[in-house]
């Protein structure tokens, strides 16, 4: 049975259909919900650093603002001219000063320091550390510092000086206001906005490096760098970036008033692991659902479609004509009754076959033998005729010839224990035949030119004996003198080929249409038997290819051929087919 036709084949197709289109929706479908889920996740982990940038940026124009409003205050206006009051109230203005600082320090949610600066008599007032002289680097903005160079220790710092916008036109100015905060205000900030495992925020400036919260993953934030600076555009964004076999999305958005960049990491594995997880148990139910099926598929074609393969195979076998073919049972099939039954069907059949084709070669054999008595006594009431004329006349040269050919003739008639003789047996008897027609008819030539090759070749006997009998009786007996038959043998294109010519009548081309017509066809009434059977003959026992050809002789009448392939010229059966 064709691949292709396979049950087992159908239905792995089948499968595959079914499978196929519902994974690919599937994939589809999982494209598109973590498309979704990315998108809903930038989107809030933007408006969240928005949100968080926007408090940021409060805090810093909080104390922006503290810082203007002590600028304006009239202690620190009496603190400018702080020489013209006597100790007592120098030292009431400055303790008025650091109240206010406490108070305005208090306002904040921040840990702050404010300080004022004389520049003319370096005077100054600070609410925690220890540095009196008047800096030397003013802040307009809000800067990044440290505390000195050994020290680890940074801080933001912004100045105002009085006159306010001195230092801006190049004009001397007389105070400096200060305010600064360490930055572990800034990294309690950080810490707080880590609402889940998957936040971790930083502040990131190219001048000054990083803010990270006290748990950061500082490692990952040293990998993300390098990327982040390279993709960061506008504002505000998103960036997608591979670190360790492993993305991460990255938020990002610029500070108005620190120029810094506030940025959060998401793990995308992390995030999307409750989808993947489905994806995955998903195929894996899939590829375990198509390997049942197969396997499923596996035992339905072994246990159904390979008996019943077996089954047709068998029975086509017994439409062949092979009946001794059997189907072997398979061990705890449900299809072993069947193969009983089809086996005893198969040699109930075979049985009763031979028995029928033992007793048709059997009839015909005997049929075959019948033939031979019907044609002797005819044929020897002519010749004992013959003999009897002869004596009268006294030829005692033809009653001897005649009676030589005749006991020849007869006894090879007569020896039906052998059906096979050979081409030299054959036409010796041809001769005996043909030389009872001279003598009786005084107006007969015959010619026997056959190939020493052909004349040991087995045939079934009584094979040629027929074509020459049809040669005289319906070629040559109505001639009144003249007659001849002319018998070649040779072997040409792989077969062997016996001619019988004769001068007689012969056939037109429709005749020999016809005549060839009928001798492949089951025997009527008004076909000739002789030809018939040893055409029939011929063929059932050197199979395709062998059998009788008619054409026009040279000689004038008709020209049969029998011809047979040389590979098949000793067969083991000889068929004798009943002309009725």
């Amino acid at each position: 049975m064709k691949w292709k036709n396979n049950l087992f084949t159908k239905i792995i197709l089948v499968l595959l259909l079914l499978l196929v289109p519902i994974s690919v929706l599937y994939t589809y479908s999982h494209y598109t919900s973590v498309k979704v889920i990315e998108e809903e996740l930038k989107n809030r982990n933007l408006d969240r650093l928005l949100i968080v940038r926007n408090q940021l940026d409060a805090h810093f124009h909080q104390i922006s603002t503290l810082l203007l409003a002590l600028s304006g205050d009239s202690s620190i206006n009496q603190y400018r001219n702080i020489a013209i009051y006597n100790p007592y109230e120098s030292v009431e203005i400055k303790k008025e000063i650091l109240d206010k600082f406490q108070f305005y320090g208090g306002l904040t949610p921040w840990n702050n320091d404010f300080s004022i600066y004389l520049t003319k008599t370096s005077e100054s007032i600070q609410t925690n550390h220890k540095n009196t002289a008047v800096p030397e680097e003013i802040a307009i903005d809000w800067e990044l510092r440290k505390d000195g160079p050994k020290t680890n220790k940074r801080y933001f710092i912004k100045h105002l000086v009085q006159p306010i916008n001195s230092y801006i036109q190049g004009e001397p100015f007389d105070l400096v206001m200060e305010a600064r905060f360490p930055i572990g205000n800034i990294e309690h900030f950080l810490e707080d906005l880590k609402l889940n495992q998957y936040s971790d925020p930083f502040l990131y400036s190219d001048q000054f490096g990083t803010i990270v919260s006290r748990s950061s993953n500082q490692d990952i934030i040293h990998k993300l760098l390098k990327p982040l600076m390279e993709n960061i555009k506008g504002e505000s964004g998103h960036v997608t970036v591979g670190i360790d076999n492993e993305k991460y999305l990255v938020s990002y958005v610029k500070s108005n008033s620190l120029g810094w960049t506030l940025v959060d990491y998401t793990p995308l594995k992390d995030i999307l692991y409750p989808v993947t997880l489905n994806r995955n148990l998903f195929y894996f139910s899939a590829a375990i659902l198509l390997c049942l099926s197969i396997l499923a598929a596996f035992l339905l074609y072994k246990n159904v479609q390979l008996p019943v393969n077996r089954l047709v195979h068998a029975i086509s076998r017994v439409k062949e004509g092979d009946y001794s073919v059997r189907v072997k049972p398979l061990q705890d099939s449900d299809f072993n009754m069947m193969v009983s039954t089809f086996n005893e069907m198969a040699e109930q059949i075979e049985t009763l076959i031979e028995e029928v084709y033992k007793e048709k070669i059997r009839y015909q054999d005997a049929h075959v033998k019948q033939l031979q008595s019907q044609i002797n006594p005819h044929f020897l009431y002519n010749s004992l005729f013959i003999l009897k004329s002869m004596a009268k006349l006294n030829n005692y040269q033809g009653v001897e010839a005649m009676s030589v050919h005749l006991g020849k003739y007869y006894r090879y008639m007569t020896r039906i224990e052998n059906e096979y003789s050979t081409i030299r047996e054959e036409l010796d008897f041809i001769k005996n035949y043909l030389e009872i027609h001279v003598l009786r008819m005084q107006r007969l030539q015959y010619k026997i030119d056959v190939s020493e090759e052909l004349l040991d070749i087995p045939i079934p006997r009584l094979l040629i004996q027929p074509i020459v009998e049809n040669a005289f009786v319906h070629g040559l007996d109505s001639r009144v003198q003249d007659g001849r038959i002319l018998i070649k043998g040779e072997t040409m294109h792989e077969q062997y080929q016996l001619f019988i010519e004769d001068n007689g009548k012969g056939l037109n081309d429709n005749e020999i249409h016809e005549l060839m017509k009928k001798i492949n066809q089951p025997m009527e009434k008004d076909t000739g038997c002789g030809v018939w059977n040893v055409h029939q003959r011929l063929y059932y026992h050197f199979g395709d290819g062998a059998g009788l050809q008619f054409a026009p002789s040279t000689l004038g009448g008709l020209k049969v051929t029998l011809h047979w392939s040389r590979n098949k010229g000793e067969s083991e059966d000889v068929q004798s087919i009943n002309c009725g």
